[in-house]
Order: structure tokens, then sequence, then C-alpha cells
């Protein structure tokens, strides 16, 4: 890690990492129901919601809507013990911010004509990638191995 250290905002940390799994969560049923569009919504916001909450419970700005951009934030606070892997979940993920609750974001159809049950697993997956890396994280710095 390079800059921040103890104490972290444990409290802040919680608040943001819980609205994340509210989002998964939230994600999971959507897509159940067979609501992919927003299924991915939900998922690309449960990504968002659980960078944010590491951020902020390091006592970084937490600021944007662009899941790359915080994930790269995140890495340079963790260097090598940020999982490579994440950067194709972010990738995925960031694909749905935009298009997924916007008709005019696509040249015909509606956003749930655009988006199938394959796109909906595959967000929550990314989605759940991104919160286990964010606990995972978390757990290491309040056990001094950040």
């Amino acid at each position: 890690m390079s800059t921040a250290g103890p104490p972290f905002d444990t409290q802040e940390f919680s608040r943001w990492r819980a609205a994340a799994g509210d989002a998964a969560e939230t994600a999971h049923l959507l897509a159940r129901a067979d609501r992919h569009s927003d299924a991915c919504f939900h998922a690309e916001q449960a990504a968002q919601l659980g960078l944010k909450a590491l951020l902020h419970g390091l006592g970084l700005p937490a600021w944007g809507h662009d899941l790359i951009d915080l994930g790269r934030r995140c890495a340079a606070e963790f260097g090598q013990s940020w999982p490579a892997e994440l950067d194709r979940a972010l990738v995925e993920l960031s694909r749905y911010y935009i298009p997924t609750p916007y008709s005019d974001a696509h040249p015909g159809g509606t956003p749930a004509e655009n988006y199938g049950t394959e796109d909906a697993e595959a967000a929550c997956r990314h989605a759940g990638t991104v919160l286990d890396a964010v606990s995972d994280a978390w757990v290491s710095l309040l056990e001094g191995g950040g």
C-alpha cells in the first residue's frame, strides 16, 4: 500500500460495502427474474460501490463512476497484492454503466431486448469477483498485511 495507513475508516468502509452487497443481491434477483439489462446495471453498480468502499475506508477520494479508473486507484494503493484478473472484470462491467438503462444507447430496441441470460450471469460473476477482492483487501489491511 502506498499512502494510507492506520487508522482506517471501518465505519465508512462497512457502509459502502453493505450498499455494494445490496446492489449485488439485487442484480442476482433481477437475473433470476429475467430482467437481464437491469441485472447488468446493478452488477456494475455493486462493483462501483465496492471499489468506493475500499477507497473511503482508506480515507481517499472516491469520486467518479469509471470502474476502470476506480480500479486503478485501488491498484495504486495495493500494488502487487491487488489481483490483476480484476482488470478484465472491470472492463466487462464498465460496458453496462450507460447502455443498460437507456434505450438511446442502442441502435434499436430497448435495453431489455439487447441483453440476455449470459450477459446477466457474467455481470453477476464479475461483480462477485470485484467484491471478493475488495473484502479480501480490507481484511488484509486490518490484519496489517496491506
